[in-house]
């Protein structure tokens, strides 16, 4: 196993909070640092700066405040639990970027929540973990939703 950094997505919802609650204990058991990713999911049109009108630049503003709130609420848990931690923010899909993070980080774990969307959610949104799940490199942990 990988002696890294345990690797942990974060997004602000319910699922990633069990997931970074589910990665302080594995730092605590491994005393390993945690590295917390929070992706950016930018629409093409979006990033690319083709977005008129009014609210333009819109979608990118809210991407960067969700960001910071996500930054500071992981900072409050890290501190508070005493591991030693990181926040990086990356831009694009999620499941590849938390996979790219897993390897750059040489990770022992990477850890994710589970949404628990259904149907046609689950279709619209796609799943981050279901992707991860079948090409991870690292060991994963998919975290369940609170019941």
């Amino acid at each position: 196993m990988p002696d890294g950094a345990i690797v942990v997505g974060f997004d602000g919802t319910v699922g990633s909070h069990a997931a970074l609650f589910a990665a302080i204990n594995l730092a605590h058991a491994t005393h390993r640092p945690v590295a917390v990713v929070h992706v950016e999911h930018t629409q093409p049109i979006a990033a690319a700066g083709t977005a008129m009108g009014p609210g333009a630049g819109a979608m990118i503003e809210a991407e960067d405040a969700l960001a910071e709130v996500c930054r500071t609420s992981c900072a409050d848990i890290l501190d508070a639990a005493g591991v030693r931690w990181t926040f990086e923010i990356r831009h694009g899909n999620p499941a590849d970027e938390l996979a790219d993070a897993a390897a750059e980080h040489t990770a022992s774990y990477l850890v994710v929540g589970r949404h628990g969307h259904h149907g046609l959610a689950r279709l619209l949104a796609g799943s981050v973990s279901q992707r991860l799940l079948h090409h991870a490199r690292h060991p994963l942990l998919i975290i369940p939703p609170p019941a």
